[in-house]
């Protein structure tokens, strides 16, 4: 297949194979590519040593805060049947990869960094620097592309909207839409039929998105991380927004939003989408001052589509919660984000994890 050819996410895969390709009298053979489930394709690995199954999970660049949402994404999901997951990448760092070690990821990466510890395949390979840049997300998995993703996760109908309701729900350029629709078919997310688009490997296209959300749409919506006065904490803050004239245009979200989804889990923290003409007034009125280690965290809405359309509590307007969902990652939230998984977005992805 040709290189030019390629999308980042199977350039990744293709330049990851190299140290796989060494090792001695093995062969790769890839197997599936997209089924339906979170993985990029699966591939056979054998040599005189034996054989195994692996499936691909293909994370452009990682950061501490994504590797965890990647181990809890893996530890979480299961794998397709005899076969083992993955992780390849640009580049894995030494402390990145201790971490995986440390949770008994496989992995490899574009550098050669290689990690296999599964019988009858034992084969650690480190220090392999890479010096050329990470290559940048496929169009996709940048602003527009992540803004025109959410839509279709958040109703799977929404593919078959016309592109003036897509751009304007999205909050994206109209000329955009054909060439995002045709990047979303080309790596094996969307099937056209009798006229109809269909979304299709719902699960992979989910897990990619919330780690574009977190590496690339968040830090555009940003606006401030707060820390609550004293005297005040967070479980009192749906109480105070219901006080408040402009309180419903606030939409609840983080472990907050969750808590007032799911009963019985006690927030810690909350993440609030707001117009950034608001943002010194709320601020104001719910006592909260600056802190970049705040656990109270502001963010601008964007398109029309940010809000939860079906039961909230009276007074007060819930994030939807494929927002709330993705902003839940590491294990002190393993158990809420599953049940909001299930109770939410199952009914809209139609599979089960």
């Amino acid at each position: 297949m040709p290189r030019e050819s390629l999308l980042k996410d199977d350039q990744i895969i293709y330049n990851s194979m190299k140290a796989i390709h060494g090792i001695p009298h093995s062969k790769i053979e890839f197997m599936l590519k997209k089924s339906g489930g979170p993985f990029a394709g699966t591939f056979r690995l054998s040599g005189a040593w034996g054989e195994r199954y692996f499936y691909i999970k293909v994370v452009t660049k990682l950061n501490p805060t994504i590797a965890e949402l990647v181990i809890h994404q893996i530890k979480t999901t299961p794998a397709p049947e005899d076969a083992s997951p993955l992780l390849v990448s640009h580049y894995i760092s030494p402390k990145l990869a201790a971490r995986f070690k440390q949770q008994g990821i496989e992995y490899a990466d574009c550098a050669g960094n290689l990690y296999l510890n599964q019988m009858p395949l034992y084969i650690e390979i480190g220090g392999q620097k890479h010096t050329q840049r990470p290559p940048s997300a496929d169009r996709l998995f940048r602003t527009a592309g992540l803004k025109l993703v959410y839509l279709f996760l958040r109703n799977r109908l929404a593919v078959n909207a016309t592109y003036r309701m897509l751009a304007d729900d999205a909050g994206i350029a109209l000329g955009a839409i054909g060439s995002l629709f045709s990047e979303l078919e080309k790596r094996g997310n969307l099937t056209v039929a009798e006229g109809e688009r269909h979304l299709v490997a719902v699960e992979e296209l989910l897990q990619r998105w919330q780690l574009g959300y977190l590496e690339t749409l968040r830090p555009k919506l940003f606006l401030q991380c707060c820390q609550l006065a004293p005297g005040y904490n967070i479980r009192q803050l749906p109480e105070r927004l219901k006080q408040l004239i402009d309180g419903k245009k606030i939409l609840i979200g983080g472990e907050l939003g969750a808590s007032l989804l799911v009963s019985g889990f006690q927030p810690e923290s909350a993440v609030f989408y707001l117009n950034p003409e608001q943002q010194l007034k709320t601020m104001l009125q719910l006592n909260l001052t600056p802190d970049p280690e705040g656990n109270i965290t502001l963010l601008q809405p964007f398109g029309r589509q940010c809000s939860w359309t079906g039961w909230q509590p009276e007074g007060l307007t819930l994030a939807d919660p494929l927002l709330t969902f993705t902003e839940l990652y590491g294990s002190s939230t393993d158990q809420v984000a599953n049940k909001l998984y299930s109770q939410y977005l199952v009914p809209r992805l139609g599979q089960e994890r």
